[in-house]
């Protein structure tokens, strides 16, 4: 073995060539494999980075109000690692307002009072501080360290403008009373409160939070440290987990939960909550996702890196064992002569590995440092490009040990294949068939197949051309594929990219029905109607639909239950069954939800004349409402043809009972009767999200309101919630971004002057727009970096190959010539030849890629028909006319070599 061992040394200084071809070509491979699993790596741990940057590192919260005498048995739960604690409320009266402590009454109009009248803050441990996202919104300042330090809002220094970070203040702290009741430190606020004091505290101000909360609470809030040894018993407290193992997140969770004491609501979950972005993104999902779609497209991306790197292990096999092939013919003759002084084909067969793996060693670490190179200018580039939408720090190249080693195993694999396949040709020939081989691996089959042509141009000329490139087609072999994989690597991305435009153009409603520009004001009191009325006034708005909503539940029996019901879903028992609906049975009834849409008055008109009914009536009479009384079959429905199904069997006129309570959380009982005065058969917008098995009702604001003030507080606040979606005088067509966004302008500067920050949010159509153009410019820069990489190895060796043949074919182009072949013909015969190849890889992925698109157009239920005004043929065309200069290029230049030369030159030396 030594002996072998010193021959491999010595065949590496003397085939210096092939063996700088295939390290070079063992280099590219490298940096690709490099450069991608950087590329895999780093975008993983982005995402990683991305989902604790916005929700935190956590894994699992126990919703509820956890008792601070559990603390202690959740801290010694054997599977959790981490516990970060958000303590209980405190609250204090502020300064320089309202004299709520003696009982005094605050202004009527609270929502135009300058400065509110608390201060209420939590303490957070250090474990929390670490872990969630709240560190990330100090924007001056530090993290508090202990319950005397506090971060407070932004908004408390917009209306304290004198107050500066270092300052400290003596505040009163107890708690908020209501008619001589204790009432919650974040309700809203009640005309005729009152503070009674329990004592004092000094804070001193370390940070300032860019938080803001709607005034609909009287107070700013603040966040401080939190010492865990002064929890009480009795303190409620909010606790959020980490797990170990990660995975047993959502067994361990409800576990907990019911040792500690947590009651199961009427579904029979506990109230739990998930980091579910963050589990998704370490492949775990929850029990009931297994098997679903969400389960399944979360799989796509980790699915498609795998298929790409196998394509790219395969390719480079068949690259680089083309050069093997040429070295171990080199010295075919030598191990034939090993093979016959004792040398075992095993032992054939590891000298030519062993040398692979030699000539590996230094295009290794040149590739590791090559690949890291272009990773991180590509990323460069990404963040230079991902500026919009992007609220955390730019993309960090993470380039450790996990990108590393998959690089160094994938680049070993690949090269111990290369040489694998001539190595065992070697080792099985005998040294008799060596010698009467004259030294070549290929020789050995007597029987060639005879190569099938897969087209050829028109005429002679053609047919000549399509036979070279034929006759050629091993050693243009790799070439072919690189340039196919870069295609349909292209292509691939192309499809998935405007199949997406196509869905959105398809299945997204037209902005003409979704409105451009969304309001929600959320104040926690009685919309103030002069503002909605000055909305609908500002300059550019053209239309608007303003409205509320009024959660319930009715109660029916078997009868109530509609026909459609029962033929097609099974009866209200099997939608019960399958326990991924809200309907619940309880003593032989039935508990399906429902909600009151409430309609401003000229929003109701309109709904109205859409629909031929008369408005007045239902501003008259306070208990009429129209009912849209259907519900998406969600067991038969598809994107393309959605059915809807009779919910209830009612009739025009009848009167049901309704109650607040939806929910056995919800703490009021109150009922009311609505009369169904008109059934309808569509709402004011599809996009109202009215959930599976939900009964709808139609009515004025103001009756909504109406019947929100004889509900429980928490009813009464969300009857207090407005939507808006505004319309413009754009094109629906071809909206006006600019435009938009210039009503959109005018509309916070009118809702401004009526509401404080935080009681409302603005959005429109063109920050949309904007968020997904950037997120699609990133998608396409890293496609474009892949294909670019892949194309510019296909066509390096697409030049180097046709070169080198041309300079071997001299003497079959001095006999055309030698029989009247014209320069002009043997222009035409080369542009042939370049056109015949360049078509190649273009003509071979099409089964691949009609396969593909087909794949695609099925599941996402779009027909051919209407994807292919979507389709990519300016890219396509584009690309595919690059590969075919590039190579028609380099036909161009060895070309003009044949043209200089004379026949007698040409026959003299065949090989130069």
């Amino acid at each position: 073995m030594k002996i072998l061992r010193e021959y491999v040394w010595d065949t590496l200084r003397q085939n210096k060539r092939s063996g700088v071809i295939i390290m070079i070509a063992l280099f590219l491979m490298t940096s690709l494999m490099s450069c991608f699993c950087g590329l895999v790596y780093t975008m993983w741990t982005d995402a990683v980075v991305l989902e604790k940057w916005h929700n935190g590192d956590w894994h699992g919260e126990l919703f509820d109000d956890t008792p601070g005498k559990a603390l202690e048995q959740i801290e010694n739960y054997a599977s959790v690692s981490a516990v970060l604690i958000k303590g209980p409320w405190e609250i204090a009266k502020l300064p320089d307002t309202t004299d709520i402590q003696t009982g005094n009454a605050a202004p009527a109009t609270m929502k135009n009072a300058k400065r509110r009248f608390y201060l209420i803050s939590r303490g957070a441990n250090e474990e929390y501080w670490n872990s969630m996202p709240e560190k990330y919104s100090i924007t001056e300042g530090r993290i508090p360290f202990s319950e005397r330090e506090i971060v407070l809002s932004k908004q408390y220094f917009e209306d304290h403008p004198e107050a500066q970070v270092g300052d400290t203040l003596t505040l009163p702290i107890g708690r908020r009373t209501y008619n001589g009741q204790p009432c919650m430190d974040t309700d809203i606020f009640h005309e005729g409160e009152s503070f009674q004091e329990t004592g004092t505290k000094t804070y001193t101000i370390v940070g300032v939070m860019d938080a803001t909360t709607s005034s609909a609470v009287p107070a700013y809030t603040g966040m401080t440290g939190l010492d865990e040894a002064s929890i009480q018993a009795d303190d409620l407290i909010t606790v959020y987990l980490r797990f170990k193992p990660m995975r047993s997140t959502y067994r361990e969770l409800p576990a907990l939960a019911k040792a500690i004491g947590y009651e199961p609501d009427e579904y029979g979950e506990y109230t739990l909550r998930y980091n579910t972005g963050l589990l998704s993104t370490y492949g775990i999902f929850a029990p009931t996702a297994k098997g679903l779609p969400i389960h399944l497209s979360s799989l796509t991306v980790p699915l498609m890196f795998l298929v790409f790197t196998a394509f790219l292990v395969g390719v480079f096999v068949l690259v680089i064992h083309n050069a093997f092939v040429m070295s171990v013919n080199e010295k075919l003759i030598q191990l034939g002569t090993l093979a016959g002084v004792g040398a075992t084909p095993k032992q054939i067969k590891k000298t030519v590995q062993y040398e692979a793996l030699l000539l590996a060693a230094i295009p290794l670490p040149l590739g590791i440092l090559a690949g890291w190179f272009l990773n991180f200018k590509l990323f460069q580039l990404i963040n230079a490009s991902n500026d919009l939408g992007r609220e955390a720090p730019d993309i960090v190249v993470t380039f450790g040990l996990p990108a590393i080693l998959p690089a160094v195993l994938l680049s070993l694999l690949t090269a111990w294949l290369s040489a694998r396949i001539p190595a065992k040709k070697a080792a099985k020939m005998l040294p008799i068939e060596i010698l009467k081989q004259e030294g070549s691996l290929d020789k050995r089959r007597k029987k060639r197949k005879k190569e099938r042509k897969l087209f050829h141009f028109p005429g002679i000329t053609g047919e000549l051309a399509a036979n070279a490139v034929s006759a050629r087609s091993r050693s243009y072999r790799m070439a072919t594929i690189s340039l196919c994989m870069s295609f349909l690597l292209l292509t691939i991305f192309q499809y998935i990219i405007t199949i997406q435009d196509a869905n959105d153009n398809i299945f997204r409603t037209d902005p003409s029905e979704t409105g451009h520009i969304f309001l929600s004001i959320s104040d926690g009191r009685t919309p103030d109607m002069e503002a909605l009325q000055q909305l609908k006034t500002v300059s550019g708005v053209t239309k608007s639909l303003i409205n509320n909503s009024l959660p319930c539940a009715v109660w029916i029996d078997q009868t109530g239950v509609a026909e459609d019901i029962n033929a097609y879903l099974g009866g209200m028992e099997q939608i019960i069954a399958k326990k991924k609906y809200s309907p619940i049975e309880r003593d032989g009834k039935y508990r399906i939800q429902s909600v009151i849409f409430g309609l401003e008055k000229d929003s109701f008109q309109d709904y109205c004349e859409k629909l031929g009914i008369s408005p007045q009536p239902y501003f008259d009479d306070p208990t009429k409402a129209l009912v849209y009384n259907y519900t998406k079959d969600p067991e038969n429905s598809t994107r393309r043809n959605v059915l809807y199904r009779e919910l209830l069997d009612i009739y025009e006129g009848q009167k049901m009972t309704f109650t607040e309570k939806n929910a056995d959380e919800i703490e009021g009982d109150f009922e009311f009767i609505l009369t169904a005065e008109k059934l309808v058969d569509e709402l004011p917008m599809e996009t109202l999200g009215l959930s599976n098995f939900t009964l709808a009702m139609v009515m004025p604001m103001d009756h909504v309101l109406k019947l929100g003030e004889s509900c429980c507080e928490r009813r009464q606040n969300s009857s207090h919630v407005i939507n808006g979606i505004f319309w413009t005088d754009s094109s629906a067509a071809t909206p006006d971004y600019q435009a938009i966004q210039e009503t959109n302008r005018r509309m916070d500067e009118a809702l401004s002057s009526y509401y404080a920050s935080g009681d409302y949010l603005l959005s429109d159509l063109a920050e949309k727009e904007e968020i997904t153009q950037s997120a699609q410019n990133v998608i396409n820069l890293v496609i474009t970096f892949l294909t670019g990489f892949l194309a510019v190895i296909g066509l390096s060796n697409v030049w180097a190959s046709i070169s080198g043949n041309l300079r071997q074919r001299r003497q079959e182009f001095a006999m055309l010539k030698s029989v009247g072949l014209s320069p002009r013909q043997l222009w035409v015969l080369l542009l042939l030849e370049g056109l015949t190849l360049g078509l190649k890889p273009l003509l071979y992925s099409l089964p691949v890629q009609i396969a593909v698109l087909t794949a695609m157009l099925t599941l996402s239920e779009i027909s051919l028909p209407e994807y292919l005004p979507f389709a990519p043929y300016g890219i396509l065309i584009g690309y595919t006319c690059l590969i075919l200069l590039a190579i028609v290029g380099a036909y161009a230049v060895g070309g003009r070599r044949l043209i200089r030369e004379n026949i007698i030159a040409m026959i003299k030396d065949d090989t130069l």
